[in-house]
């Protein structure tokens, strides 16, 4: 694509003959002079390389002639003063302090096409100023420094800030560093925001929900010195503050509920997302809060809180693909592990070294593949990850008595399990049944469907065969005839050989998750009354299958040991599942409804139904049947006393084998196309990040790693993270480019506050809310953001921050602020995803169907981030509202302005609801005249009362409403059918009621309602 910057070794031996004499014409010459008289005025101070020169080489000529050994241009080097320095055959390509002699300021000022740098076909041209930069940078004698991100970090000096205003905030060193530059530039500094905007600020930023108007009223009233701080203290102190900032974190761990490319299975991560909830509200040291979740697994005794933690590095995607290569989908999940440890700790796009070296960049072909090793070691073989068992609450941390009640509820499962083990050989149902004490009878269907009208085919034998159409998590239902004095159900899987490792269920390795059966008879339904099987997946016991509980199910996963011990054990051989019916089922038709809601696709693939008039307990001890039943009532008593202790999610962690298999550097990062003879490559890390330490060559494993990345050997990542907080409450980083630290990246606006900041950090011991405190109470965070028009001109971008931004909120937290303005907010933290209304159809384009079961309760009105998120169909919301699909790290969410957005908050019927929601709570003050009602939800929604203006207009909208719902009873109805939930005074008239919805929706649509200000 390029031409040489030297055609070839030749060149420079004939430069006197041919080059110089073109250089010295006087034409050239006059031309040049001319040039350099239109450019722009170069800096009269000395250039410095970083800020000055270096962006010009790494845009224009780092790509040809950096980093990258193999495909380097000429064998010149320009990212380093050794390689541009050196002569050859008598000549360099700079001479410091002689650009008349340099020869690369001969080729960039060239009129010869064969011979000008850049090629004149090159996109990146060098323009008129930036030549004479260079030039001046080689006549100052052309020093190079190393890159400012990997350097050490500096001390810098304080500078003095201005005088406190009036309406005191603490203020901090920072301020000094960002009224200096203002100062230098002449750009006026907006004056402290009113106590109501800066309260909501707060909030929206620290919290994502908004302040009551009592505790805006309390702060504005509040006259101590100290009113700002003690407010930050108090609201840095909210569980709260761990889940807005906990959803800044997962966006990077690209967290999601589901496993990604097409089949996209539902997945337990929530106990991760949990994990990350609980850290950030305990304060977690960010040096701690990294090492728990790159190698929590490899710490001494590590606890199941830190195994937890590595699920950070099991958000990767999953291929469910029939037919996927277990080795390829290995490999991907370990470049996007390396790929996103360097994006979310060192700002760099590492994973562009994956297939060769970086082009701009000091990260070598080699380098990725050395930080591929960390992570080589872990257990992803055949796409199954090493998991432990949590309960709901357990992350967030159980009182002493519950742990101790907990530790009776394992011992008794345990017991339960041996009990159920003996009851099911006593009642011999794994060898068919003891034909003696119990006759089966199979039955004849006389209807069966699937819930998705999926196909079910009948065999010959009365058995039922599922498609593999049918959507993730179907339901059968099948309908036969009760005969007289039944008193046993069996339902018996059976294998097929068209299903998957020939069954007996539908998931890939020939699984099922049964998660309940019930029967129903004309109006009744009926729930059976004991279960048992010959065989049962620890954790998914018979009793899941009964228990009324959808995230519980009956499994057979049988494992390796379960097989040695017992060879004619198989997954794929027929298993029995045995139930107890109530007397009360009357003789005629019935229906047994099998369901399938705890794991996507893993139905079952072929089964029939047996009936026998008898419960074979005849068979079974007595005694043994009396000690399972007090087991089970201690266990349910036990699990009431335990919230969430009722059933345990599998969650993935990570984990190591005990002999790491080897890595070798892939040619072209393709996993089938290893460098053999090269060798294996031991773990390390860049050499171009070790610069001030020199190479980091004891780093074995993932803690290793972990701890390199948080250490005093590092300052990259102490920069990185404290930019990214910087530019959630300013709207940019202090380094624009917050994903990219190398040498395309942006300057730092203030290099000094950068360093300061990173170093008080590190000196706070790596406090995340010191952090946050430190920002808080700047006068720079503090200020308005409405824009002085002196400022427009000299900074019409707010770069050197003369101003506070205003921000449109993220996706999740607009959501959450119609929730807490509404009042319907449900504040409860954690525990597995919900679903919330969404609109039908959502996942009409995906290759399955998704199980979407609306809630009703309280969990209709969770916190966003808790909705059930699956990558191939994000919730709408967030979609529209620029929401990341997390198919990889994201570190910041580019917002957009579209009529999409507009139409949403405006019609969505989940909008409507809330503004429902709002408007009764309300209603239920007094006086309700249309002013004190509109008043009311400007304090809630905007935290400040109406202007004079406004009462004007709301008069006016809100007497039209309602005389348009006068005329019109049919809008009435539409309008308030789906808000049959709420309460509505009997004193007021439906078209009052129905105009003050109206007036919420146009609070809630207002700019200033979805913007932090």
């Amino acid at each position: 694509m390029y031409s040489q910057f030297f055609r070839d070794l030749t060149i420079w031996s004939k430069r006197e003959s041919h080059h110089r004499p073109a250089i010295q014409s006087v034409g050239l010459l006059t031309g040049l002079a001319l040039c350099l008289l239109m450019a722009p005025a170069v800096a009269a101070e000395k250039l410095d390389y970083n800020r000055d020169v270096r962006p010009i080489l790494s845009n224009k000529c780092f790509r040809c002639h950096g980093f990258d050994d193999k495909n380097r241009a000429a064998g010149l080097r320009l990212d380093m003063a050794e390689g541009a320095l050196a002569e050859r055959d008598g000549a360099a390509a700079i001479v410091p302090h002689a650009p008349e002699e340099s020869l690369l300021v001969e080729r960039i000022e060239t009129s010869d096409v064969d011979l000008k740098m850049p090629p004149p076909e090159s996109p990146q041209q060098l323009t008129e100023q930036e030549i004479a930069l260079l030039k001046q940078w080689i006549r100052e004698g052309a020093e190079y420094q190393p890159h400012w991100a990997f350097a050490p970090l500096s001390k810098p000096e304080i500078p003095s800030a201005m005088a406190t205003p009036v309406d005191t905030v603490p203020g901090s060193p920072l301020d000094g560093f960002i009224e200096k530059e203002l100062l230098a530039k002449g750009i006026p500094v907006a004056p402290m925001a009113s106590r109501a905007v800066r309260i909501r600020r707060l909030y929206l930023d620290v919290l994502g929900i908004l302040p009551s108007p009592e505790e805006v009223d309390r702060f504005e009233q509040d006259a101590a010195p100290d009113a700002w701080e003690k407010l930050v203290d108090e609201v840095l102190a909210s569980p709260h503050y761990g889940e807005r900032w906990g959803r800044h974190w997962l966006d990077q761990a690209r967290y999601a509920d589901s496993n990604g490319y097409t089949i996209d299975g539902a997945r337990v991560m929530w106990p991760y997302r949990d994990w990350v909830i609980q850290a950030l509200n305990a304060d977690m040291p960010f040096d701690q809060f990294t090492i728990e979740q790159l190698a929590g697994d490899l710490l001494p005794n590590a606890s199941k809180k830190q195994l937890v933690a590595t699920a950070f590095h099991r958000n990767t995607m999953i291929n469910e693909e029939g037919g996927v290569k277990a080795d390829q989908f290995r490999h991907e999940a370990m470049v996007d592990r390396v790929a996103t440890t360097g994006s979310v700790w060192l700002g760099l796009s590492i994973g562009c070294a994956q297939c060769h070296t970086h082009k701009y960049d000091p990260i070598t072909h080699e380098d990725f593949h050395r930080l591929y090793a960390f992570f080589n070691a872990a257990k992803d073989a055949n796409n199954q990850a090493e998991t432990v068992p949590v309960y709901v609450n357990e992350v967030f941390g159980l009182t002493p008595a519950q742990d101790a009640l907990l530790a009776q509820l394992k011992a008794l499962r345990i017991e339960q399990g041996k009990l159920k083990e003996a009851v099911g050989k006593e009642t011999k149902v794994a060898s068919g049944g003891d034909p003696a004490a119990v006759r089966w009878n199979r039955v004849e269907f006389t209807q069966f469907a699937a819930g998705s009208n999926g196909e079910l085919v009948q065999l010959p034998d009365q058995s039922l065969l599922a498609s593999r159409k049918l959507a993730e998590n179907d339901n059968y239902e099948v309908t036969f005839d009760w005969p007289e004095k039944t008193r046993a159900v069996k339902i018996v899987v059976l294998t097929h050989e068209s299903l998957p490792r020939q069954g007996p269920g539908l998931a890939s390795n020939g699984n099922f998750v049964l998660s309940d059966v019930s029967l129903k008879q004309k109006d009744r339904s009926f729930r059976f009354e004991q279960a048992f099987a010959d065989h049962e997946q620890p954790g998914y016991t018979a009793i899941h299958a009964i228990d009324n509980d959808p995230q519980s199910g009956w499994a057979i996963n049988v494992s390796a040991d379960q097989t040695k011990r017992n060879p004619q054990l198989k997954m794929n051989a027929r298993h029995e599942l045995v139930l107890k019916a109530s007397q009360e089922v009357e003789p005629g038709p019935v229906t047994i409804v099998l369901r399938h809601d705890r794991n996507a696709h893993y139905l079952i693939g072929r089964f029939a139904v047996e009936l026998a008039d008898q419960w074979p307990e005849a068979t079974t001890s007595s005694s043994q049947i009396q000690q399972l039943a007090e087991i089970n009532e201690q266990i349910r008593r036990l699990e009431a006393q335990v919230p969430g202790a009722g059933r345990e999610y599998l969650q993935m962690v990570m984990q190591d084998f005990p002999k790491p298999p080897p890595t070798y550097l892939l040619l072209r990062g393709d996993f089938l196309n290893p460098d053999l003879p090269r060798g294996e490559l031991s773990p390390g890390v860049p050499a171009a990040l070790t610069v001030s330490t020199g190479p980091a060559d004891k780093l074995k494993n993932r803690l290793d790693l972990a701890r390199w990345l948080v250490s005093k050997d590092n300052a990259l990542t102490a920069r990185v993270f404290v930019n990214r907080v910087w530019m959630r409450y300013f709207g940019r980083g202090i380094v624009e480019t917050e994903n990219d630290f190398g040498m395309q990246g942006s300057l730092p606006f203030s290099p000094e506050l950068l360093d300061w900041l990173a170093g008080r950090f590190i000196e706070k011991k790596w406090s995340m809310k010191a952090l946050h405190k430190e920002i808080l109470l700047s006068k720079t965070y503090c200020r308005e953001s409405r824009i002085i028009s002196q400022a427009l001109s000299k900074d019409p971008q707010n770069r050197a921050l003369g101003r506070q931004q205003r921000l449109r909120v993220d996706a999740e937290i607009l959501r959450d602020l119609m929730l807490s303005a509404s009042g319907l907010l449900t504040p409860t933290i954690g525990g597995p995803s919900v679903f919330p209304p969404q609109p039908a159809g959502v996942f009409q384009f995906t290759q399955n169907s998704k199980p979407w079961n609306e809630e009703q309760g309280e969990n209709r009105y969770r916190r966003t981030m808790y909705t059930m998120f699956y990558r191939s169909a994000p919730y709408p919301l967030l979609a529209t509202f620029d929401a990341p699909d997390f198919t990889s790290a994201c570190t910041r969410r580019q917002p957009s302005s579209t009529p999409l957005q507009a139409l949403s908050v405006a019609n969505d019927p989940m909008f409507l609801e809330m503004a429902g929601g709002l408007a009764q709570r309300v209603l239920q003050d007094q006086p309700r005249d249309t002013e004190a009602v509109a008043n009311v939800m400007w304090k809630i929604c905007l935290s400040r009362a109406m202007s004079a203006d406004e009462r004007e207009i709301v008069a006016r909208f809100f007497e039209a409403e309602k005389q348009r719902f006068d005329r019109s009873p049919e809008q009435i109805n539409k309008l308030l059918k789906p808000m049959k939930r709420f309460s509505w005074p009997a004193d007021l008239s439906q078209a009052e009621i129905a105009a003050t919805i109206s007036l919420a929706r146009l609070v809630f649509n207002t700019d200033e309602f979805i913007t932090r200000n």
